[in-house]
């Protein structure tokens, strides 16, 4: 990549708010926002789901079939390698992620972290070319899913996106237009609807109560999988803490029965 790509990659867009979806209690659940990545980004984007599929193609590509009749995606698992080769373009999903936290409220209503302090669980460029539609669920244990459209919405028929928010039984559609994002909780049900033709290209992101996850793991780890990894990781830190320490009382006791018998042979001279 030229070093005027790159620069160019670091140009931002001027994002806008474009909708908001609310729940009976008035609490909203998603924004709407335009103009959130930029063509050049998109096509970063692209290029690093390619060459992650070529040279990690069993670790992180996943033919992702959903239960019967319920459709599913091919997803290049981008996580980590998005931070290393692309950081103006993972520091603009956690920006959009904020400008959504901000515009919602969840901060106030709902009492959910900010962007800044959650973890990246997962990064994937997904295509439906081999699926026409993905059913009805919900990204869960996931806070934030941010979905950015690569797509011209005219290039293909049908695949609106829709949700439902919870105890209500009014489902809500969008076509995002491409270079939007939509920003939503990622516990609320939502899907899409059948692909009649053309290709859908989406990039979608999750925020959670973790770090980001290591490479081991930077596909979709589940709870589990991270609760014992963040466990054994603090036990690890805890012994080496203690380590360190036993080691300094070592030192200081050497340095103190080196200073005794310096002193003792202060004596003997006398």
């Amino acid at each position: 990549m030229s070093k005027e790509t790159t620069s160019l990659l670091k140009e931002q867009t001027k994002p806008v708010i474009v909708d908001l979806v609310k729940d009976p209690l008035n609490r909203t659940i998603l924004v709407e926002i335009g103009n959130a990545i930029s063509p050049l980004q998109v096509r970063a984007i692209k290029d690093l789901a390619n060459c992650t599929k070529e040279y990690f193609h069993g670790t992180h590509f996943e033919h992702r079939n959903f239960d019967e009749n319920d459709g599913g995606n091919d997803c290049t698992f981008l996580n980590i390698v998005l931070q290393i080769f692309l950081p103006d373009i993972a520091w603009n999903v956690q920006r959009i992620a904020e400008m959504a936290y901000e515009m919602a409220g969840w901060g106030t209503r709902l009492n959910l972290r900010p962007p800044g302090r959650c973890g990246l669980r997962t990064s994937e460029y997904l295509d439906y070319k081999n699926f026409k539609s993905l059913g009805t669920h919900l990204d869960a244990e996931s806070i934030f899913t941010v979905l950015f459209a690569l797509s011209d919405s005219k290039s293909y028929r049908g695949g609106e996106y829709y949700i439902r928010p919870r105890h209500q039984s009014n489902l809500y559609y969008f076509k995002p237009r491409q270079y939007s994002a939509i920003v939503f909780l990622s516990e609320t049900n939502h899907g899409v609807t059948d692909i009649e033709s053309g290709v859908r290209e989406m990039f979608t992101n999750e925020f959670w109560k973790f770090d980001d996850p290591p490479w081991h793991m930077s596909t979709r780890p589940e709870l589990e999988e991270m609760e014992l990894f963040t466990k054994n990781y603090e036990e690890l830190e805890l012994d080496t803490q203690n380590l360190e320490g036993h080691e300094d009382d070592e030192k200081s006791q050497d340095l103190e029965e080196s200073g005794e018998h310096e002193h003792s042979g202060d004596k003997d001279d006398v």
